[in-house]
């Protein structure tokens, strides 16, 4: 069997990497997984490697996939990882190799420079916006709204969509931000992606796929890759969206005044009425007939209601098809067609819930300011084995946590990766000698008392003012809780607290790598794809295990499953899954052999539980 790739790949890291780095550091680990991903990459098939903390994985399938001359997608979950391996690991080396690499993101990430021009403003702030956006238009290269310095309330109306897109035919095209990304992917060797993006050219034919063909796939924090194709492959019906497609029809102003593209055609204004009355009851019978969250079992209690909704929508397309098209300048008919066809969208996924589908399970959202039906697949593993593997000679999945008890029986039953070899490298750290765990009792999220208590253990330790401090959340509501306590006395003591929602990831994680002084507040993201090396990252608190709610639809679906056959879901699904997300965050700390630091835990079940041996001896 030929090693070359593997020699090649092991020489320049050795050599080229070696070099070039100062803080570069040998580990084995590293090694041994870059010489399986070279295989892999060379010979195709698919792999399944979890890299233990501080391994170095990225390099590790970076490599081989670059020097193999091939093209690879890299699919991340989080965004933090999707620009870490653009501005960081793949700038690093294109310096020692030449390569083209590309960030690929969702089209509504991206500016239509149509729409902006097009769009004709109601207000003085929607004016001061426009002139803010098209002024920012001139100058920025990418057109991407993680770019755009302000904050936009109108990118919903002028974001690239694709049923509002002309193609080749749009006056804009040549200059069109999206495509001239599609240009860049195209020419790229590499092109970083993330999990959504992944899902969503899957379901396209191939003759409209969306990222440039490829001969290797690797998926990055291959743990989330199951949440995140559920979320694309599903069907989300919400109130706010289609109220947003309503309105953009038709709509009253503050003076009572009628808006929007249909305002001058006041033969539609029934229909468009009507219709918004028969979804505002349906809202209302959602609200009064479901609960939050709540598995729907058995035929929808609403299904005659939804059966209804369907042709009122389907009448009103015909008739705003039949009616107005032709009558109104290009760029207002592009828009009307375009919400014609989400509407059409919206018609069949009322008739699609109403229905339900085997392998699928069903719920409503309902909050205060947001109500939604949805529907998801108990397990994405069908939709990975027949429209994403097949499409690659070469797949390798990776993650700091992929194994529960030592085995990948649980990750495959999720995602259907079967046949792939295995391999598992620990972490080159010392993390019993660089870590000093503690855990803390008596700490109950559920009362003030309780959060009162963990603010207190926070001040105390951020007291001790020898390096940053990463503070993880299972639930926003605990987090904004715990953020009212502690804020101020942070800032009395003369650091700099952050939380997550009040400023981009990426701008909390430039400012914790700066400093030395910083205490972040997290919840999901940042317990993965954070790398913050030295003493700008000395703590984590770890406030409560992270077991998903029970309750959940997917959650409860997929526990249901696992009984119904005779197996124990705590022990099968809902622990080993805890584990995984444990593990992810407790790799936040140590980043090299040279540091330390210190996890304190303040969930007590982890001395207290049988199962709580599980955690520490999943990460020592």
């Amino acid at each position: 069997m030929s090693k070359k790739l593997s020699i090649l790949s092991l020489d320049f890291l050795n050599r080229s990497v070696a070099e070039a780095m100062n803080d570069y550091e040998p580990r084995h680990s590293q090694l041994e997984m870059l010489s399986a991903c070279s295989e892999t990459v060379e010979k195709g098939g698919i792999l399944m490697a979890e890299a233990g903390t501080g391994t170095g994985k990225t390099f590790a399938y970076l490599i081989p996939a670059i020097l193999s001359g091939k093209r690879a997608i890299v699919s991340t979950r989080t965004i933090n990882l999707q620009e870490q391996l653009v501005s960081k690991d793949l700038m690093f080396l294109s310096t020692l190799k030449e390569f083209d690499y590309a960030i690929a993101k969702g089209r509504s990430n991206y500016l239509c420079l149509r729409r902006l021009n097009a769009y004709r403003h109601t207000n003085q702030a929607e004016s001061r916006e426009i002139k803010s956006l098209a002024k920012w238009a001139s100058i920025t290269d990418t057109g991407d709204i993680e770019d755009y310095p302000n904050r936009s309330l109108l990118w919903n109306e002028i974001y690239s969509d694709s049923d509002a897109c002309k193609g080749r035919k749009c006056t804009f095209f040549h200059k069109c931000f999206y495509f001239r990304a599609r240009q860049r992917w195209a020419k790229s060797q590499i092109v970083v992606a993330n999990h959504s993006l992944l899902g969503i050219n899957a379901m396209h034919s191939d003759d409209s796929k969306i990222l440039p063909q490829a001969e290797i796939l690797i998926i990055d924090e291959g743990h989330s890759l199951d949440n995140a194709l559920s979320e694309q492959i599903g069907i989300t019906l919400s109130k706010r969206g289609l109220e947003m497609i309503l309105n953009k029809l038709l709509r009253l102003d503050e003076k009572g005044t009628y808006k929007g593209l249909l305002a001058l055609s006041p033969h539609l204004y029934t229909e468009i009425e009507s219709l918004r009355s028969e979804m505002s009851l349906f809202w209302i019978a959602v609200k009064k007939q479901l609960k939050n969250r709540e598995t729907i079992q058995g035929d929808f209690v609403l299904k005659d209601i939804t059966y209804a909704l369907s042709p009122s929508i389907r009448s009103l397309v015909e008739k705003i098809r039949k009616s107005v098209l032709g009558l109104f300048q290009e760029d207002e008919e592009i828009e009307i067609s375009a919400i014609i066809v989400k509407l059409k969208a919206f018609a069949e996924g009322l008739v699609t819930f109403a229905d339900g589908m085997d392998g699928f399970v069903r719920w409503a959202d309902i909050e205060e300011n947001r109500i939604a039906c949805r529907m998801s697949p108990v397990y994405p593993k069908d939709f990975i084995k027949n429209s994403i593997i097949p499409q690659y000679s070469s797949i390798i999945l990776t993650s700091a946590t992929l194994s529960a008890a030592g085995n990948f029986e649980f990750i495959e039953k999720i995602l259907g990766f079967e046949k792939s070899e295995e391999l598992i490298v620990s972490s080159p750290f010392d993390l019993k000698k660089q870590i000093a765990v503690k855990v803390e009792r008596g700490i109950s999220l559920q009362s003030q008392a309780g959060t009162e208590k963990l603010a207190k253990v926070i001040l105390e330790d951020a007291a001790l003012k020898d390096g940053g401090v990463l503070v993880l959340f299972t639930s926003k509501d605990a987090m904004n809780k715990t953020w009212a306590f502690t804020r101020e006395g942070l800032l009395e003591i003369g650091l700099n607290p952050m939380i997550q929602g009040e400023i981009p990831n990426r701008l909390m994680l430039k400012a914790m790598r700066e400093t030395g002084n910083s205490v972040l507040f997290g919840l999901d993201s940042f317990w993965e794809g954070v790398d913050i090396k030295g003493d700008s990252l000395k703590s984590l608190i770890i406030t409560k295990l992270p077991f998903e709610v029970p309750t959940e639809p997917i959650v409860m679906a997929r526990t249901e499953e696992i009984e119904k056959n005779g197996g124990n879901a705590f022990y099968e699904y809902s622990l080993p899954k805890a584990v995984l997300k444990f593990k992810q965050g407790f790799g936040r700390l140590i980043r090299s052999k040279t540091d330390t630091g210190r996890v304190t835990i303040c969930d007590e079940r982890i001395e207290t539980k049988a199962y709580g041996r599980w955690f520490l001896k999943s990460v020592f």
